[in-house]
């Protein structure tokens, strides 16, 4: 009597009637961007005040899978935007997976005598005064390195004292380019003139 009981305890326990085991939920997915940094670095050129010349070109990182925005502007393959007024922009750089890396950047507006004066600078004094480089303890990377110097760039670039810049193989500024810098100074040398 007592094995029947026993036998009918243990086929009660293994009853098919036991839960199936839940399988473990899948791993969450792998974020594409975690990990990854974009960090935008551009170019720009600036404004006179009330106008829209300023341009901002992305340097890096550029290529295949890279697309560009700038402030409201839908992504784009192009690094280059053009037709900007003074102002901050935020650029924002976007690879093949989506990932994005943003840079505010500020263009400047100028009066127009000083905007002719900026670009003859960044047109010829480079590698010499721009980018960090420091030649007779000049540099030309701010504006107001520009504005201080304004002395210094007549002399040298206009008078020819004691002797003429840019030296080779840019040679002396054309005489339009040494009227606008003439032109400036006389004006008052200020960024707004």
């Amino acid at each position: 009597m007592y094995s029947v009981i026993a036998v009918v305890a243990l086929m009660a326990s293994c009853s098919k009637t036991d839960p199936t085991p839940v399988p473990p939920p899948p791993p969450p997915p792998v974020d594409p961007c975690l990990g990854v940094t974009i960090t935008p670095v551009a170019a720009l050129t600036h404004t006179i005040t009330g106008q829209s010349l300023g341009t901002i070109t992305v340097t890096s990182p550029i290529g295949s899978g890279f697309t560009y925005s700038i402030t409201g502007v839908p992504y784009q393959p192009s690094v280059n935007f053009f037709g900007l007024a003074a102002g901050n922009y935020t650029i924002s750089v976007k690879n093949a997976s989506n990932c994005v890396g943003t840079k505010t950047v500020t263009i400047n507006g100028y009066g127009p005598k000083f905007y002719a004066v900026r670009t003859i600078v960044n047109g010829y004094c480079g590698p010499c005064h721009l980018n960090g480089a420091i030649s007779g303890g000049k540099n030309f990377d701010a504006d107001t390195d520009v504005v201080n110097s304004w002395d210094r760039i007549k002399i040298r670039a206009v008078d020819g004292i004691p002797s003429f810049m840019p030296e080779a193989p840019n040679a002396q500024l054309t005489a339009i380019d040494k009227q606008k810098i003439v032109d400036w100074v006389n004006a008052g040398h200020r960024i707004t003139d």
